[in-house]
């Protein structure tokens, strides 16, 4: 087992231990079969990895995905909601590449809002944030659907 590995499983157990989620919500997320996330999450028990010549609990797609998943429920919930605004909005126009217009077209919005949000999101009014989370995370949910992720 790979360090990243013990240390996404000791996450997600600490996680999980904590009533933040639970086993049952990690298979529906993850898609990965209960009885490998439960070998996984025993396989690496504090301070005990073990060496085997027998197969992973995981593929390496799965251990990738469970550890950007630990990540993201740990480090990535610090991001300021400022932050994470602009970042949906870059998400849309960089990765999708979606302009302004588009979006603006796409969700009912004010390109003028959506300029704004990009430039400081701190300048926004609160009401205006909500309108533009909602409706980009819906976008990005939409593209995400699309590409069958």
């Amino acid at each position: 087992m790979t360090p990243e590995a013990d240390n996404s499983s000791d996450e997600l157990r600490r996680i999980i231990a904590e009533e933040r989620v639970s086993e049952d919500a990690l298979h529906a997320i993850t898609g990965i079969q209960p009885e490998k996330l439960r070998s996984f999450l025993d396989e690496a028990q504090a301070g005990m990895v073990r060496l085997t010549t027998g197969p992973q609990a995981l593929s390496n797609d799965e251990s990738l995905r469970l550890s950007v998943l630990a990540a993201q429920l740990t480090e990535g919930m610090r991001v300021a909601d400022d932050e994470r605004l602009k970042g949906v909005l870059e998400t849309l126009t960089v990765v999708c590449r979606l302009t302004l217009g588009n979006i603006a077209r796409l969700t009912g919005l004010d390109v003028d809002d959506l300029e704004n949000a990009l430039r400081d999101p701190r300048a926004v009014p609160i009401e205006k944030k909500y309108e533009l989370a909602i409706r980009g995370l819906y976008l990005i949910n939409t593209v995400n659907q699309a590409r069958g992720q």
